[in-house]
Parts: C-alpha cells; structure tokens; sequence
C-alpha cells in the first residue's frame, strides 16, 4: 500500500469555500493565516491544504473536461446530450454553466491557500524546534509554483483574470480584472523567484510528491513558450524575445548552462520597485545571495531524465525521474475513510465510459489514432475493442473488457492492472520531463537551430523505440517492425515545426493538455471544423454528432466569466467579448 505522505492530515480542513465566500473579507483567512502559520508545522499544513485541493474530484475533472474533452483528441458520450455537458463541448454554453464556474471556482480556491503559505513564511522563526531557512524556502517555492499553475490554468481559460496578491487589502477584496499581459507576467514572477527556494532536486521515499525546482522550470518553459505562441494575444510581449528566455532556460535546466539570480529573476527588468534586500528577505533567501549569485547548470541537469514508456503510468513509475510535477493519490481502501481528496483523475478516462451517469466518457478520436502509424506507444496510450494480449497479462477476461468502447477506442495511460489496486491510488502526472524536451525543441527551431531541436525530439522517439527490443518483455505484444519507426529527419523550420508539434500530440495523449495546446497554436477554429467534418454517429444510441458546428472564431478561444462573479463583483469584473 502506498504511503501517505502528507503530514497532519487529518488536522487541515477538508473543505472549500465557494468561490462568492472567497470574495467575502471575513471569508479569506488571510488574518488567520498570519496566526496560524506561526511555525514550520503550521506552514506544512497550509502547504498541504494545496495540494490536498489538488487531488479533489472538481480539480481534476475540471482538467479532463477542458484539456482533453474539449479538444479534437476525444470524443464523448455527452456530445450528443442536451444537458450542461453536452451544452459545453456543442459551444452552446451560457455564461451560468456549473463547469465553467466550478473551474473559475477551484482555481480561485487553489490561490487563496497559496496566498496563506506565501504571505506567512518570511514570518516563521527559523530558529525555533530546529528550522532551517532552507526548508521555509522550499515551502514557500512550492506554494508560489502552485499559486502560478493556478493562475495559467485561469488565463489559459478565461483571458485576464482578477489577480489576488497575498497581500491583498481586506477592504477591497473585488479587485477588476487584469490583463492577459500582466496576468502572464505575474505568473512568470511567481514562477521565476520559486527557482532561487525550490529543493535542488527530486523528493523521494517518504518525501515524494512535493514538487522540486525541476517542476518550476518545467512549468516555466511553458509558459514562456505560451506568451511567444501566435494563439495568446498579448499586446505588449515581444514574442521572439518570450522564445529566446524560453530557450535560455531549457539551456540552463536541460543542458546545464548555468545562469545568475539576475538572470533568472530578470531582476533588473522586473522589480523596479523593490530593492534585492527586500525581496532576499521575501524569499528568506541565504544572507550570502546577490544578484550575481550563480546558480550552476549542474545543480539541475541531472534531475530529471526519461524512463521506460511503458512503466511511467504504471503503479510502478510513479514519481519517476520524469515526473515533474505529480499529484500523490492515496488509496484507502478497506480505512473505513470517505473522502473525495484521492479522486481517481485519469482513471475516470477508462471508468466513465461504462454506464450512463457518469459526468464524462471521453474515447479517441479516429484523427489521433491515425497519429500513431507504426508508433509503439500505441499500445500504451489508446486501445480498442479487439483486446491485446498485453492487458491480458493477469487474466483471460481484463478490466478493460468491462467498459464500453463508444466509438472503438479508449484511452489507458491511467488503466489499471488488478494487481495494481484501485484507480484511487493512481498519481496525476501533471507536467512529465519529455513535454520540457518538446517546448526546448520548439524554442530551438524558433531561434534558428532546427538540427538541435531535431535531436530532442529524437531523443524522446529513442526512448519509444526501446519498446521495440527484443530485451523489452513487452515488446512481444507490439507487431510494429523497428524499420518502421524511424527518427525524424533533419529539415527547414516549417517540417521541423511539424514534426515538434505531432510528437508532441503523441506523447502526451490523454494528459489533459490537447485543447489548450491547439488554443496557443491559434488553430482552434481549424481543429473545432475537423471535428465537425469527421464526428462519428454516437453509438449505441445513434444520435448524430455536431461538435465543432457552433465554435465562433474569436469568441470561443476563451471561455466566458462566471455570470455569478460579474455580479458578486456588481460589473467590477468585465465579461468577456462576445459573452
């Protein structure tokens, strides 16, 4: 059984406020995490209340029902409904749909238990029971590289959004929406002074789940890769200097060149108001740290590497040295516990399509299955109805046999083996190391160095190949010659791009991610009219599929704000264009 890691669990809060409480003053605990979070232990509960959110049905399901249902990966059985799901994916959406809420909400709630660790932490006595600066920091870096993700998840969704400081004034707690530009540049802050405090590598044993510098500089390639992308209308970003910056940190965190606190923090750049002692002190940086401190390449281009792909969404591979950031799920069957914070996320890909009550039931679509052409991940990634010998490893009769294909295929990076448990305990693999490989590589070719980009994403199809050894015990269940897979060949930066982006679609599959990848590209509408065009009719029922038909060019890149919080906010918070 796996180990909970998380300390004091049970002495933190299992509830979340509603998102019109979060607007409320008396509802922040901003005051009372001053007092609360008086010591390490306090603040490490604070930490984990994060992370506890992280693990709940309505942050996860939010992730799947955006990044992948939304997109021309899936289709679902929802697609053909007239409720509140289907209203979503069809584009006939309102402003007061529950899910577009729910996310605004979560997220929101996400921010606010970061905004307690972070306005906390300079404030803990290090010196007390033994503390160390060091593990402050790390505390703290953790909750700034949270707050971050929370706020990309927003703007990636709905635009500029509200941005709450953790120092925010009580007496105004509505505060109007800010835009794309700075939404993005808070995030890159957050994200950029999280790297100076993280752990310098990887938490392991007892320790595994919490998030080391890795995952910030993971995080931090994409979301500069994002401002540089012709989707994210920023107005006032230079985007071929966003794809050098996300260049010069793939060379620091991928190929170990090193780089100053200035460089990293762009200190000089960014914190015209704020003198390095203050921020040294904001960070509870070591007393010794200067702008020109190095931080050296080598501190970080050995943490994280790829492993086996056929393991990495195994109960076996989690917290591999390719997870950057991954969400520990707790399994506790036969505890007698009812809780909703280990809810099984990818799980619900294979579970939610048996029966019909389920929120989603997301299945492949043909247009990703024709990606996969002689690619042994395949097997490991989608399957069909016509069961392979690989899930029958433990029994004549898988689970997989138990669910209902809809349109021929599911998705199983999350399936589970019955020697592995439940999908309780299944981990979510938020950010994995070949995605930073793939944003260097696009960074690369968009800096004019098409033949070292190429190399990385040859790199990661070395690695798929490996599934095609004779050594690979399970290569015996994958009929792809190895002639058949080739490397990518070196070309101009058009091919080259393309080539980036297809194996970036592979290998990330059913992670979550499709649809705001093809919302930077700026090929929504595209995408939305291949959906259309190819949408099978849903069976059994044999009702016709009309996804994509309604998607408006210019409107339905972002989803509007809650109707809810325009008029908690009494038209403080703008609505978005066409809304």
């Amino acid at each position: 059984m796996k180990k909970l890691i998380y300390i004091l669990l049970a002495m933190y809060p299992l509830f979340f406020s509603s998102c019109e409480d979060y607007f409320e003053p008396e509802q922040t605990g901003l005051v009372e995490g001053d007092v609360f979070y008086k010591d390490l232990n306090n603040l490490r509960i604070g930490l984990n209340s994060i992370y506890n959110l992280m693990q709940s049905q309505q942050y996860q399901l939010s992730e799947i029902i955006f990044g992948e249902a939304m997109s021309d990966n899936s289709w679902n059985k929802q697609d053909v409904e007239v409720n509140e799901m289907g209203q979503l994916v069809n584009f006939q959406f309102n402003t007061e749909n529950t899910y577009i809420l729910q996310r605004y909400q979560i997220n929101y709630q996400g921010i606010n238990k970061a905004n307690q660790v972070i306005r906390s932490a300079p404030y803990v006595d290090y010196r007390a029971n033994g503390t160390s600066e060091k593990e402050i920091r790390e505390v703290l870096g953790q909750a700034k590289l949270l707050r971050a993700l929370f706020y990309f998840n927003l703007v990636k969704t709905y635009g500029g959004v509200s941005i709450q400081p953790e120092d925010i004034d009580l007496g105004n707690m509505v505060v109007p929406r800010s835009s794309l530009d700075e939404v993005y540049a808070y995030i890159e802050k957050d994200l950029r002074e999280a790297i100076l405090i993280l752990r310098r590598g990887r938490y392991q044993l007892t320790e595994a789940g919490q998030i080391g510098v890795g995952g910030a500089l993971g995080l931090l390639m994409k979301v500069l890769v994002y401002e540089a992308s012709p989707g994210v209308k920023l107005t006032s970003v230079d985007k071929e200097q966003k794809w050098q910056e996300a260049r010069e940190i793939g060379e620091f965190f991928i190929e170990g060149k090193d780089l100053t606190y200035n460089q990293i923090l762009k200190f000089d750049e960014n914190y015209p108001n704020e003198s390095w002692e203050s921020l040294a002190k904001r960070l509870v940086l070591d007393p010794s740290a200067t702008k020109e401190t190095v931080f050296a390449g080598q501190d970080v281009v050995s943490i994280h590497q790829l492993d086996e792909f056929d393991k990495i969404f195994r109960l076996e591979g989690e917290f591999s040295p390719e997870s950057l950031i991954e969400i520990n799920h707790y399994d506790y069957s036969g505890s007698g516990i009812s809780t909703n914070e280990s809810w099984p996320c990818g799980g619900s890909l294979i579970n939610s399509l048996g029966g019909t009550s389920s929120t989603i039931a997301i299945t492949p679509t043909s247009d990703l299955d024709n990606q996969f052409q002689n690619d042994p991940r395949r097997l490991f990634t989608i399957t069909g109805r016509t069961i392979n010998n690989y899930y029958k490893q433990e029994e004549t009769s898988p689970q997989i046999g138990w669910f209902n294909y809809g349109n021929g295929m599911i998705f199983v990076k999350y399936y589970i083996f019955r020697s592995e448990g439940s999908t309780n305990g299944r981990n979510y693999r938020v950010m994995r190391y070949p995605e930073a490989l793939l944003l260097f590589a696009e960074a690369l070719n968009e800096t004019g160095d098409s033949r070292k980009a190429v190399d990385y994403v040859n790199k990661i199809r070395q690695r798929a190949r490996k599934l095609l050894d004779p050594d690979n015990p399970n290569s015996q269940y994958i009929s792809i010659p190895a002639a058949n897979f080739q490397d990518v060949a070196y070309a101009p930066y058009d091919v080259t791009r393309d080539a980036i982006l297809k194996e970036k679609r592979i290998e990330m599959a059913g992670e979550f991610d499709r649809w705001f990848e093809i919302a930077r590209l700026g090929i929504l509408s595209e995408r939305m009219a291949v959906v259309y065009r190819n949408a099978p009719v849903e069976q059994p029922s044999g009702k016709i599929r009309e996804r994509g038909r309604y998607f408006r060019k210019g409107v339905n890149e972002i989803f509007p704000i809650p109707q809810e919080e325009i008029s908690i906010s009494n038209g403080v918070i703008e609505q978005n264009f066409g809304y």
